[in-house]
């Protein structure tokens, strides 16, 4: 029996959103899908404000590191930001996109469907919640940047010194309210272990989180606070030491892996695109040999479903049973689909979800954590998350035991399995999909303009290779 916990809401949705590379919109998007798909009530626990206390993020990160990033002046719209027309109107965009549709339906303003209408308003929501949770610790003393004479030069300049040390410049930029950010997607992360039980198994979602490129004092990669990381020490502290760490985005998990590549008992497996020029650089097989329980799977331009299972089969599964782990965190980025900005890899949302959920059932007695991850088209990301939401649910709510016919709640079928007929489901934000006609299956169908099938330079003889290096 599992109890399965997720962390979302329209708040944790439009403060994810913060974050440049979201585009106003990735979270939201997802969210409400899983709303207009009612997967929700087949969750134990949804959690709906998640906050974590600038002292626990300690158990990784450096002090220093933390007094510039949750620093509350920060908790506001910054200069860079208030004259700028593209960040409002964009995040006024998904606002207006909900009013009217609501009027149009009309259907009363819930939970379900309101939206802040402001970053400020969304501010102000966090502060008064925090009230509940007698947020008084101010046991970090902030650096000296952190005076009355605000915008000084002096302040300025070790200002511009601290964000090049911090690498807080380039992809990952001081942005409006980055304290606010830090903790609440961090916290959807680490708030899951409230309901961790020593009598049933735990399976916590956050689709915000897996940051896995942020280093113990460094941005990296559009992570700040690495809170795989942060989940890992936590659970290591509740006698939770065995652990398997499983990476499916296109990025190799550089931070998570550097974090433990000392330790046995935490196994990072980290499956990505290994080629010259592409970030980060580094996950080549011969890494794996500067770690002590450390898993590399560099694969080539043009992966598919097939070869994901083939590596799945004869190189995950087999690892993750060497190691034998009382949990499992998997970090699943969706830039390896088809119909990502990167067209790198081709798999398909069905591969991919199922691949994740066939490592879920083959280790009924570990406690499971997914994280989102990488993925830079907006509207594929939303059906990404929300058809593998839907396999987890299907395999493993509780709410769904002893259905006669599943099959007959299943939504992303048609009476006639045809997938040219399979639209997204009317909701507040359905009109975001309007330019790829509604339909679900769009990057999949064959004959869409949306679908391309690449060049898999993956050979077969690199999973013998992978077996001979890893002693499989």
């Amino acid at each position: 029996m599992s109890k399965l916990v997720i962390s979302t809401s329209v708040f944790q949705s439009q403060v994810a959103d913060l974050l440049p590379c979201n585009n106003h919109q990735k979270s939201q998007l997802t969210h409400s899908l899983l709303n207009a798909y009612s997967l929700l009530p087949h969750f134990d626990e949804v959690l709906t404000f998640p906050y974590v206390k600038k002292n626990e993020l300690l158990e990784f990160h450096s002090k220093a590191y933390i007094n510039l990033l949750i620093n509350e002046k920060l908790n506001r719209i910054l200069p860079q930001d208030i004259d700028d027309p593209v960040v409002e109107s964009k995040w006024c965009e998904l606002v207006e996109l909900t009013t009217n549709w609501k009027e149009k339906v009309n259907r009363n303003l819930v939970e379900g469907f309101q939206r802040f209408t402001s970053r400020e308003d969304l501010y102000g929501y966090y502060k008064s919640q925090l009230k509940a949770f007698n947020d008084d610790e101010d046991d970090i003393s902030f650096n000296e940047m952190d005076s009355d004479e605000e915008g000084s030069t002096k302040d300025h300049y070790f200002l511009e010194l601290e964000k090049r040390e911090y690498n807080l410049e380039g992809d990952c930029p001081i942005f409006s309210y980055l304290p606010m950010y830090c903790q609440v997607i961090t916290g959807a992360t680490l708030n899951l272990l409230d309901h961790l039980s020593l009598t049933e198994r735990l399976i916590g979602i956050n689709w915000d989180g897996g940051r896995h490129h942020a280093f113990k004092q460094k941005a990296n990669g559009f992570c700040y606070i690495n809170d795989v990381v942060l989940l890992i020490q936590r659970l290591r502290k509740l006698k939770l030491s065995k652990i398997t760490y499983l990476d499916f985005d296109l990025h190799h998990g550089d931070g998570v892996e550097k974090a433990f590549q000392y330790s046995k008992q935490i196994q990072t497996i980290s499956v990505h695109l290994y080629e010259p020029g592409f970030f980060p650089g580094t996950g080549s097989l011969n890494d794996s040999l500067n770690g002590k329980n450390t898993v590399n799977i560099p694969l080539k331009h043009g992966c598919d479903d097939s070869y994901l299972n083939l590596v799945a089969s004869k190189i995950i599964h087999p690892l993750i049973e060497r190691h034998d782990p009382k949990v499992i965190i998997i970090e699943c980025g969706g830039d390896g689909l088809l119909g990502d900005k990167f067209n790198e890899w081709q798999l398909t949302i069905r591969g991919l979800s199922q691949t994740i959920v066939n490592i879920m059932k083959s280790y009924p007695q570990a406690h499971m954590f997914l994280l989102g991850g990488g993925g830079y088209n907006d509207l594929l990301m939303s059906r990404f998350y929300t058809y593998l939401t839907w396999c987890v649910t299907k395999e493993f709510s509780i709410a769904r035991e002893g259905e006669e016919d599943k099959s007959q709640d299943n939504p992303f079928t048609t009476r006639y399995d045809d997938d040219s007929e399979q639209f997204i489901r009317e909701h507040e934000l359905v009109e975001m999909y309007n330019e790829e006609n509604y339909q679900y299956w769009i990057y999949e169908m064959e004959g869409s303009s949306r679908m391309k099938t690449l060049r898999n330079d993956n050979k077969v003889e690199h999973i013998v290779e992978l077996m001979d290096f890893y002693k499989l």
